[in-house]
Order: C-alpha cells, then sequence, then structure tokens
C-alpha cells in the first residue's frame, strides 16, 4: 500500500511541515499490520520509537499502583482509554525520544485490526540535525503534545490528592 502526505498532514507532530518535509519522515517509516488484541507497546518495555496509528482502534491501559515484585502476574488496577484511528490522528510514545534509556508508560493493545506506523527515534533526531528548521517544527510539536500530556497528568494528581485529603479527614 502506498502510504501519502494526506494520511499524515492531520498528525499533531507534522504540524506546520510541508509536503516534502512530511515525505522525509514516511521515506524512514516501517509500517506494520496489528491484529486485534495484540499489544502494540508494553508498559515497562524499553522504548526507542514513536508509533503513529494509521487504522484501527486500540486501548491504552496504565497501572494506577507501583508493581509489587512478590508477584509474576501485574494485576495492578489500570486505567483505560480507547483511541480511534477515524475520530482522532495519534501518536504514541514521544517521550522515548527525550530519555536516553527510556521505560514505556503504558501499554498500547488494538482492539481492532489495526495498521500503524514506526519512527526510530534516532531516524527522527537525525533527520531534525540535518534540518534545524524542521527540527524545531517537530520538537516544537512534541513539546506541545508533552506540555498537554503533563497538564492532564496535573490534573489527575490534583484528583487524587482531593481525594486523599477527604479521606484523612474523616
Amino acid at each position: 500500500m502506498k502510504y501519502d502526505y494526506n494520511l499524515f498532514k492531520n498528525y499533531l507532530i507534522f504540524d506546520g511541515l510541508a509536503e516534502d518535509e512530511i515525505n522525509k519522515f514516511i521515506n524512514l517509516m516501517k509500517f506494520e499490520k496489528v491484529k486485534s488484541n495484540d499489544i502494540i507497546i508494553k508498559e515497562g518495555d524499553d522504548g526507542d520509537s514513536i508509533v503513529l496509528l494509521l487504522s484501527g482502534e486500540v486501548s491504552i491501559t496504565q497501572a494506577l499502583t507501583l508493581k509489587n515484585n512478590k508477584t509474576i502476574m501485574d494485576n495492578r488496577e489500570k486505567a483505560s482509554i480507547r483511541i480511534d484511528s477515524k475520530k482522532s490522528h495519534h501518536f504514541f510514545g514521544e517521550i522515548s525520544l527525550f530519555k536516553e534509556v527510556d521505560k514505556r508508560t503504558a501499554t498500547i493493545t488494538a482492539t481492532t485490526d489495526c495498521e500503524i506506523s514506526i519512527l526510530d527515534d534516532n531516524d527522527i533526531i537525525n533527520l531534525c540535525n540535518e534540518n534545524h528548521s524542521l527540527g524545531y517544527k517537530i520538537m516544537k510539536n512534541l513539546a506541545e503534545k508533552l506540555a498537554s500530556n503533563l497538564e492532564k497528568t496535573n490534573n489527575q494528581v490534583l484528583k487524587l490528592t482531593t481525594v486523599f485529603s477527604l479521606i484523612l479527614d474523616n
């Protein structure tokens, strides 16, 4: 299947990029088909890429508690979000670009058959180093997503802190 600019132009990571700039990234991507129930990214695994959801639906789960090393199975309570490629142009794994030894912070599981594209962190950095204008745009877009995620996390912490303080007061 031929992938072109029109499929990628609406992803936040490529916001403000010209067609030829996006095509540079497309040429570096690996494309995969993922079956329903397959894990795309597993929480705790090493991360070295950004994954774009091209088609299908995934669930994002993240442990809400620390892992107990005494047990083999991970039965921790998890938060879950569903993402549908028809409703949003989503990508995952951006934190791995900024940390040398990165552990994935969530599990991404296909809930339907999906198509994904994978951009290796080193390929992104090399392209940004070769073209600083392009690098600036990409880093600005990634910073925007990271800031949005941080704001969501801060709100979750505030809610938890409020609940804990109410519990302690009673």
